[in-house]
């Protein structure tokens, strides 16, 4: 069976030659990703800059922010601030993982609370449409599906809104995916083996069942693996702005360099301790938890103040229970079509709509078509191209490459639906940036046909994915999300 990991000479991957041009084509797709986020927010309000006050309380030594802060003539305060843990009067913590902050302490060292916390995550969120480019690079297909897969990334997911928005919540989903990307590509590059194409039928290789690892000579004392160690490490950086991201790990154990499973699981898992235990350490030191009692803090808040959500404070934060409730959102919510007013949810005062000599516009707020949900529209509505993981499902077990991806999709999945909160308010589903990084080189081996060639179906289903996020990103600014 063939492989689709990285050889030499691969189009669009190898020589030397075919280099330079790869380059600039993923510069020319990040440079546009970037200016289609800044002009999806021109205003940039940052009213939801937690990890400023974050990074402004580390700069200061402390790790409480101040809190309830006024507003002023010149920058908003935070005493509209939910999503905090009070510890005293004029202190709270915040409970989000701190590697945000950590990423935004030179420029709030450099220009105080008036920073532009959604500008920066704008430029992180380009980054993370390059790691996501040299990602697929390292998967053995043409330039065009490479170009294709990147593109449904940047403009056919739920991560075009979070690139724009970036406010609190979706600027800790920029940040993580950056490492988590990278994460993925290290362990493509170093397993060549990894992926046993499912669509190949050559009879010769019938019989050849799944790759065989090659063994390692034998050591006294397991030794770990470089490469292997460092995926481990980024994945767990990942874990330090999203905690979902560290149950991908089922990918590095069967996906990347080490020669056996064992040693790439240690590898990976000694590399991902460091972050992760050293996140456990400040939740301890700051709060005297392993695990940020602020998150509990908020449930409570939430469950009792928004009852219409159908959350339930007598349930755990994440409970199997909220799994139907959750998947009806992830699958199954759509938007409302022809509505004849907006619910208070989405525009104060249920405001009357369409008279009768009004003609119904796609982006017409007085009198619109259709409106998304602000608890979320369908994921397969929303970014169709996913269907196209479905062609890659017979490589389960026959392609380690496969088989980690979706254990590590249905991993972070699962864990995403047991929380009892799916990202409100939001358009798309955002918790699928957790596992967009196993995902996408799926979606890539799925938008390859014979030979190499895009299956005219993935170019159709991106198209549709694309036009879809436009519709959803300008509805989303229209409604004041």
């Amino acid at each position: 069976m063939r492989s689709i990991a990285e050889p030499p000479g691969t189009p669009g991957v190898g020589g030397r030659s075919a280099r330079l041009p790869t380059v600039l084509v993923g510069l020319v797709v990040v440079l546009v990703a970037l200016v289609l986020y800044l002009a999806s927010n021109p205003y940039r309000d940052n009213l939801y800059n937690h990890f400023v006050w974050q990074a402004e309380a580390y700069l200061r030594g402390e790790v409480a922010i101040e809190y309830p802060a006024p507003s002023t003539a010149t920058e908003p305060g935070n005493w509209y601030f939910l999503d905090v843990y009070p510890i005293s009067p004029t202190r709270a913590l915040v409970p989000f993982p701190p590697l945000p902050a950590l990423v935004l302490l030179p420029f709030v060292a450099a220009f105080g609370r008036a920073v532009d916390q959604e500008a920066i995550a704008i430029g992180v969120s380009a980054l993370a449409v390059g790691a996501a480019w040299w990602m697929l690079g390292r998967l053995s297909v043409r330039i065009a599906v490479r170009l294709l897969a990147t593109v449904f990334f940047a403009l056919g997911t739920v991560f075009w809104w979070t690139a724009s928005v970036g406010s609190t919540w979706y600027f800790a989903h920029s940040v993580a995916l950056v490492p988590a990307l990278l994460a993925v590509g290290v362990a493509i590059r170093g397993d060549p083996r990894a992926v046993a194409d499912p669509s190949d039928d050559d009879p010769e290789d019938a019989h050849d069942g799944p790759l065989p690892e090659p063994r390692p000579p034998r050591r006294l004392v397991l030794s770990l693996d470089g490469r292997q160690l460092a995926a481990g490490f980024l994945l767990g950086m990942a874990a330090t702005a999203r905690l979902p991201m560290i149950f991908g790990a089922p990918f590095l154990v069967l996906v990347g360099s080490g020669g056996t499973w064992s040693r790439r699981a240690i590898s990976a898992g000694v590399g991902a301790a460091i972050p992760v235990l050293a996140l456990l350490a400040y939740n301890v030191a700051t709060t005297g938890h392993a695990f940020h009692p602020g998150y509990e803090y908020q449930y409570q808040l939430e469950a009792t103040g928004y009852p219409t959500l159908g959350y339930h404070p007598d349930w755990a934060i994440e409970d199997l229970r909220y799994v139907p409730q959750n998947l009806a959102i992830m699958l199954g919510s759509l938007p409302v079509l022809l509505p004849e007013s907006l619910p208070d949810s989405l525009r104060p005062g249920a405001v009357p709509l369409c008279v009768e000599t009004s003609v119904r516009g796609l982006f017409d707020p007085a009198c619109p078509l259709a409106v998304p949900r602000d608890i979320g529209t369908s994921l397969l509505l929303s970014s169709p191209a996913y269907l196209l993981v479905l062609g890659t499902l017979r490589g389960w077990g026959r392609s380690r490459l496969v088989t980690g991806a979706l254990l590590a999709i249905g991993a972070i999945a699962l864990l995403d639906l047991m929380h009892f909160s799916q990202g409100w308010v939001q358009w798309g589903y955002r918790f699928s940036n957790d596992f967009v990084p196993f995902a996408l080189p799926l979606v890539a081996l799925g938008a390859t046909a014979a030979h190499g060639r895009v299956r005219s179906v993935a170019v159709v289903l991106v198209v549709a994915s694309v036009l879809v996020n436009a519709w959803g990103v300008a509805w989303g600014n229209l409604l004041g999300w």
